[in-house]
C-alpha cells in the first residue's frame, strides 16, 4: 500500500481524475499492536482529517469550528465533520484516502462496512483498501467494480523472495549444487501453496534454513514443505508441537500474556515476569529507581533468545537500536497469531492452572511504574508514561474484578495499595499546587487515589478501603459518589468496547456508595462545581450527553442510557430531590440555557421517555411525602 500511495504513476492519474481541483492524498495504516488510536475507527477519521486539514487549513473554521478547544472527538463528530466537508460547495478539491490493514481494526469488523461507506459517499473521494480475506466485509468489498486479488500478481515475487532468503545459507547453497532441480522445486512448491499469503511463506522458508543448518537432506526438506499444513491455524498448532515440553509452561504463560495485554510489553517487562517466578510479590518491596541501562541490556540478548526458543516464531522483538528498558517491545508475529491464541486452550500447557495473566500484567506495570526515572519528574514524556502505566493497570484490575473470585482477586488490593503509594511519590516530587500533570486522573490535588479507583469502577477495591476505614467517605473536594456518576477517567481507550459492552458509569459502584454504612447523599453540594448538588450535576450530565448522542442509537448508547436509568432508581431510593435544579437554587445553566424549575422532570422526560421517567418522577414524589410524614411525627 505504501508502494502504491507513493508512486508517481499513482499521482499522475489520480491528478488527471481531478482535473481542476486541487488534489489531496492521505493514507492511512492500521496497526494491531499499536495504540488504541492505530487500530479504530476514531484512529482512522482523525488521521485522514487531520491530513485533509493540513492540506486546507482554511477548511478547519467552516468545517469543525465546534472543535477548535481540543476537545475529545466522537465517531459522530468526525461524521458529521467528513459530511460537512463534501458539502462544502465552495472546495475545489478532491481526495484520495489510502487504507491499509483493514483486517487489523480493532472492533466489530461490521463497523469496517459503515467506515468505508461514510467515506466513500462523495464523488469527490476515492479510496484505496486492503485486507486479508476471509472477513465480513468482504462481501461488501466484492460488490465494487475496480476490486482484485493480490495474490495473482505476487507468486514472482514471492518466489524470488523465497530464492534470496534461502541462498543466505550456506548449507542451502551446498544443496542447491548437489540437486538443482529439487531445490527449485521446493522454491516453487512453496509460492505456489501459498496462495499469496506472505506470512505463510516467511514460516515455511524459515524453516528450511533452520533445518538446511542442521544438515538436513534435500529430500527431508522438501517433505517439510509438502506436510506444512497450508491453514496457518493448523501451521501455529503444529509450530506449538514442536516446542519442547519443557518449555509449554513458560509458553504458555507468555502466550496468556501477551493475549490479554493492552499494549506490546518491553523486553524489560518479561525481565519483570522472570522475577515473579521466584517471589509473586516481588513488585511490592522493590525500590522505586531505574534499572542499571547496561545490565539489562547485556541480559537482553539472553531473555531475547528464551522466548524465541519458548515462544517459536509466533512472538517477535523490536529490535530498536537505542538502549533503554522501555524499548524492544515483543509483539506476535501478525494478528492471525493473536486471533488463534485467543480460541486455542492454552492452559494446557501449564504445569499448574493457577496463573492469572491480569494479576501478572498489573505487577508488571507497577514495576516498569516505580523504574520510571523520578528526578525526571517534569518530563513531559516520562509523566505522559506514568500515567499510560497508571491507567493500564487500573484497566487490568477492573478485568480482574470480572473474571476472577475475590480469592484469584486477592492479590490486586496490595498491588493497587502500592500503586497508591507510587503515585503519591509523583505527585509530590512535583510543584503544588500549580502542577497540572495529574489533571487528566482527576481534580488536581483534591482527587486521591480512591476516588481514582471509583472512576475506574474497582468495586472491589473501594469496598474494602472504606469499610476498613469509613471516614475516607468525607474527602474534599468532589464527593466519591460525584466521581462515580460523572467519571472523567472511564478508560474509555481501552478495550472495554471490543470485549463487551460496559457503560461509562458503574450501577455497582453507585449501589455500594448508597449502602447503609457508607451513606452517600445524592443532595450533597459540590462547591467547585456552582454547589450544584451530585444529582442534579448528574442530571446536568446526562442531559449533555444525549443531546450529543441520541442520533447515534447502537448499543453502546442503549447500554449507557439503562446504566442512567439504574442509577437514577439508587439516587431516588436515596432520597435524591426533585426540586434540585429549582429557580429558588443558585443560578444553574448549562450553556446559555437558564434552568427553569421543572427542569429536573423534563430532563428524566428528555433521556428516558415519558413512561419511564414518570416511574421516577413518582418515586421521587412518593420518596418526599414519606420525608414529610417522618418530619411531621407521621409513622
Amino acid at each position: 500500500m505504501k508502494f502504491v500511495s507513493e508512486n508517481p504513476v499513482t499521482t499522475k492519474y489520480l491528478k488527471t481524475w481531478a482535473g481542476d481541483s486541487v488534489l489531496h492524498q492521505a493514507s492511512y495504516y492500521f496497526w494491531n499492536q499499536g495504540t488504541e488510536m492505530q487500530k479504530s475507527g476514531l484512529g482512522l477519521f482523525q488521521s485522514l482529517l487531520y491530513q485533509i486539514l493540513r492540506s486546507s487549513p482554511e477548511l478547519v473554521q467552516k468545517v469543525c469550528s465546534r472543535n477548535l478547544h481540543h476537545e475529545p472527538w466522537t465517531m459522530k463528530e468526525l461524521h458529521d465533520t467528513f459530511k460537512r466537508i463534501e458539502q462544502e460547495t465552495r472546495l475545489n478539491a478532491k481526495f484520495c484516502f489510502f487504507i491499509d490493514g483493514l483486517d487489523e481494526y480493532e472492533g466489530e469488523e461490521k463497523d469496517v462496512t459503515q467506515l468505508l461507506k461514510t467515506l466513500s459517499m462523495s464523488g469527490r473521494i476515492k479510496i484505496c483498501a486492503s485486507s486479508r480475506p476471509g472477513r465480513q466485509y468482504e462481501t461488501f468489498l466484492q460488490r465494487r467494480s475496480r476490486t482484485f486479488d493480490i495474490a495473482h500478481f505476487t507468486r514472482t515475487d514471492m518466489r524470488r523472495h523465497v530464492n534470496q532468503s534461502l541462498q543466505q545459507s550456506d548449507k542451502w547453497q551446498a544443496l542447491v549444487s548437489s540437486n538443482r532441480i529439487l531445490c527449485e522445486k521446493i522454491v516453487e512448491e512453496i509460492s505456489v501453496r501459498a496462495n499469496g499469503v506472505w506470512l505463510w511463506v516467511s514460516l515455511v522458508t524459515n524453516d528450511i534454513v533452520r533445518e538446511a543448518d542442521k544438515h538436513e537432506t534435500i529430500q527431508s526438506l522438501y517433505d517439510i514443505v509438502a506436510q506444512t499444513p497450508e491453514d496457518l491455524e493448523k501451521y501455529f498448532e503444529l509450530m506449538i508441537g514442536k516446542i519442547p515440553k519443557r518449555h509449554r509452561d513458560d509458553m504458555a504463560i507468555i502466550f496468556l500474556l501477551v493475549v490479554d495485554e493492552v499494549h506490546p510489553l518491553p523486553l524489560y517487562g518479561f525481565a519483570l515476569l522472570e522475577q515473579e517466578k521466584t517471589n509473586a510479590s516481588w513488585v511490592l518491596s522493590s525500590p522505586m529507581e531505574p534499572p542499571d541501562e547496561q545490565k539489562i541490556q547485556i541480559e537482553y540478548h539472553a531473555l531475547k533468545d528464551r522466548i524465541r526458543n519458548w515462544c517459536s516464531d509466533l512472538l517477535v522483538v523490536d529490535d530498536t537500536p537505542q538502549p533503554s528498558y522501555l524499548v524492544h517491545s515483543v509483539g506476535f508475529l501478525h494478528r492471525t497469531v493473536r486471533d488463534f491464541l485467543r480460541e486455542y486452550n492454552l492452559r494446557m500447557h501449564l504445569k499448574d492452572g493457577t496463573f492469572h495473566p491480569l494479576i501478572s500484567l498489573s505487577r508488571i506495570c507497577l514495576g516498569l511504574l516505580k523504574a520510571l526515572p523520578i528526578e525526571k519528574v517534569r518530563s513531559v514524556e516520562v509523566v505522559s508514561r506514568v500515567m499510560a502505566l497508571t491507567q493500564e493497570l487500573l484497566y487490568y484490575a477492573r478485568e480482574a474484578e470480572i473474571r476472577h473470585d475475590m480469592e484469584q482477586y486477592a492479590p490486586m488490593i496490595s498491588i493497587l495499595d502500592e500503586l497508591d503509594r507510587v503515585i503519591n511519590r509523583w505527585t509530590q516530587a512535583r510543584d503544588s499546587p500549580k502542577s497540572r500533570g495529574f489533571d487528566v486522573l482527576g481534580e488536581g490535588e483534591k482527587c486521591d487515589f480512591l476516588a481514582l479507583a471509583v472512576q475506574a469502577r474497582l468495586v472491589r477495591y473501594v469496598k474494602a478501603k472504606l469499610e476498613a476505614n469509613p471516614k475516607r467517605m468525607n474527602k474534599s473536594g468532589r464527593p466519591l459518589l460525584d466521581y462515580a456518576l460523572r467519571p472523567r477517567v472511564t478508560l474509555i481507550l481501552m478495550p472495554y468496547h471490543h470485549i463487551r459492552d460496559e457503560p461509562s458509569v458503574s450501577v455497582e459502584m453507585v449501589e455500594l456508595l448508597l449502602s447503609p454504612g457508607f451513606n452517600a447523599d445524592p443532595n450533597q453540594l459540590v462547591r467547585s462545581y456552582g454547589d450544584r448538588s451530585v444529582w442534579a450535576l448528574f442530571l446536568l450530565s446526562i442531559r449533555g450527553t444525549h443531546d450529543r448522542e441520541s442520533k447515534e442509537s447502537g448499543p453502546d448508547h442503549q447500554s449507557l442510557n439503562q446504566a442512567w436509568y439504574a442509577a437514577c432508581q439508587q439516587l431516588i431510593r436515596a432520597g435524591a430531590r426533585s426540586d434540585c435544579l429549582s429557580s429558588g437554587s443558585p443560578n444553574y445553566t448549562s450553556g446559555e440555557v437558564r434552568i427553569d424549575p421543572e427542569e429536573a422532570a423534563s430532563i428524566l422526560t428528555r433521556v428516558f421517555g415519558t413512561d419511564r421517567a414518570n416511574m421516577l418522577i413518582q418515586g421521587m414524589k412518593n420518596q418526599e411525602t414519606e420525608r414529610v410524614g417522618h418530619s411531621c411525627g407521621i409513622m
